[in-house]
């Protein structure tokens, strides 16, 4: 399963393989929070390790989406989300952190997540989900309605898969289609359709990313924080984490800026943070590309594949670091 909120960096797809390198201890603190993927799968997951969770994440605004989610505000069953436009993302993001995550490319939180050429495609599929509310787009795609037993979120976005795979292998996208495609990938198609190699036709990148509906698959992992048990053990802080008091017998973890990527927390003094790290009392692992200062230990490697660009979908694998400061738990 996903865990926490979609999130810019997030650790959701390697919480696991991170978690096995901490420690027992009576307290686990996430200092970089985030979009809370660590501590969701800590608390799943690793409750027999500690007995209680701590975490901090300095965007007052992302705590509070927390919160909501784990109070079920995003509950399918009472909450069913607009279309935000691309002009919406960017009067609401500064102030409403829904539309800044959830509507943001690679949920960088800056840049609206659809171009303006598949923007209609997406508007016209998510109100056909959600609102049951048919254009000629989603009719070409759907038809007139749901059939009787596609009736939730989830059936109805597994339905689009299925439709749009049908098209794929009996050579029948729709004419409306294929009119957002632009001079690039309709000669891609053409040459694919002489080809009869249409299973390559996932390459396209609309029709790949319209696929996969991903608010909507987003919006689930909302929900499945209602799910949440033993939030009696789990505390939430939004501060800078040098004024979060760590009490003993704890491990903590700190998902920092990477050097030379963006961040939501702009100009990050990685230095002053690694002395701070060093001197702490409990063991401090941290995640990185590469640290180059020897109080740190690498412990742990995994490969992770980043997407790079809004235009080009560039796809590229790079290596995590678990970095140890050295300190064993007592």
């Amino acid at each position: 399963m996903n865990y926490g909120i979609p999130y810019m960096g997030s650790k959701s797809k390697i919480a696991g393989s991170i978690a096995m390198n901490f420690p027992k201890a009576e307290n686990f603190y996430d200092l970089f929070g985030g979009g809370f993927s660590m501590t969701h799968y800590m608390i799943k997951n690793q409750s027999h390790k500690f007995k209680h969770f701590h975490y901090n994440e300095i965007e007052s605004d992302i705590v509070k989406l927390i919160k909501d989610s784990i109070a079920g505000k995003y509950n399918y069953n009472i909450f069913k989300p607009k279309w935000i436009s691309s002009e919406e993302f960017f009067r609401r993001k500064k102030t409403d952190s829904f539309v800044r995550c959830l509507w943001s490319f690679g949920n960088n939180q800056k840049n609206y997540l659809f171009s303006k050429d598949i923007e209609p495609y997406k508007k016209s599929l998510h109100n056909a989900v959600v609102f049951n509310q048919f254009d000629k787009i989603s009719e070409a795609i759907i038809g007139k309605a749901w059939p009787i037993k596609v009736n939730s979120f989830y059936l109805k976005r597994l339905f689009v898969r299925q439709k749009i795979e049908y098209f794929r292998t009996t050579n029948s996208l729709p004419d409306i289609i294929k009119k957002f495609l632009n001079k690039k990938q309709l000669q891609q198609l053409q040459q694919l359709e002489r080809l009869q190699q249409l299973q390559q036709l996932e390459q396209l990148q609309q029709l790949e990313r319209l696929q996969q509906l991903e608010r909507l698959q987003q919006l689930q992992q909302l929900e499945q924080l209602q799910q949440l048990e033993r939030l009696q053990q789990l505390a939430t802080y939004s501060r800078s984490y040098e004024n979060i008091e760590i009490k003993e017998n704890s491990v903590v973890y700190c998902d920092i800026p990477y050097k030379g990527t963006s961040s939501y927390l702009g100009n990050f003094d990685h230095e002053k943070f690694f002395d701070w790290a060093s001197s702490r009392d409990s063991p401090v692992f941290i995640s990185e590309y590469n640290i180059d200062d020897s109080r740190f230990e690498c412990v742990y490697k995994i490969k992770k594949r980043a997407l790079l660009n809004n235009d080009t979908k560039i796809v590229k694998e790079k290596t995590e670091k678990l970095y140890w400061n050295g300190v064993k738990q007592v």
